[in-house]
């Protein structure tokens, strides 16, 4: 099945006359797929805020799903472009976290996509036991806030750690 995958994958970027090598199709679990490549045309492959990005991982997602005639999720990773962004991404939560951490206020975040939000939520989980996620609102209006958890504090009734 991944020799097919990468065949096919293959096909499509020479097809798109893109100039790229080392193109590698891995399965990161059942039914999900990463393509990886590097190229010389990234700027293009990618587009403005990764918009055509987007639009190939799609495109790629239908031909694949055709041909394995099932569901699949693809990640597209084009000179670990989207590892730089999701660094990024942490760093300006670790950032967020930092001031909740030190104001005990709560911080609304911008806009991001589901994918996004779950990284965050994910990131924020696993690290911080004291400052929580919450997502609210619904659609493009959906929001993160990142909020500190009340300390509560505790009695020894026995006494002997006082």
């Amino acid at each position: 099945m991944l020799e097919s995958f990468q065949t096919l994958s293959q096909d499509f970027f020479e097809k798109l006359w893109a100039d790229f090598s080392d193109l590698q199709v891995t399965e990161e679990a059942q039914n999900i797929y990463r393509i990886s490549l590097k190229s010389d045309d990234s700027h293009l492959l990618i587009g403005p805020h990764g918009k055509n990005l987007e639009t190939l991982t799609h495109l790629l997602k239908l031909l694949i799903a055709k041909k394995s005639e099932g569901h699949v999720n693809i990640h597209l990773e084009i000179n670990d472009y989207l590892e730089q962004k999701d660094k990024k991404l942490l760093l300006f939560i670790q950032s967020k976290i930092d001031y909740v951490k030190s104001s005990g206020k709560e911080i609304v975040l911008p806009f991001f996509t589901a994918y996004e939000r779950k990284k965050v939520h994910s990131y924020v989980s696993e690290k911080w036991g004291n400052v929580f996620t919450q997502s609210k609102w619904e659609w493009k209006e959906r929001k993160i806030h990142l909020c500190k958890k009340d300390e509560k504090m505790t009695i020894d009734i026995d006494g002997d750690d006082i």
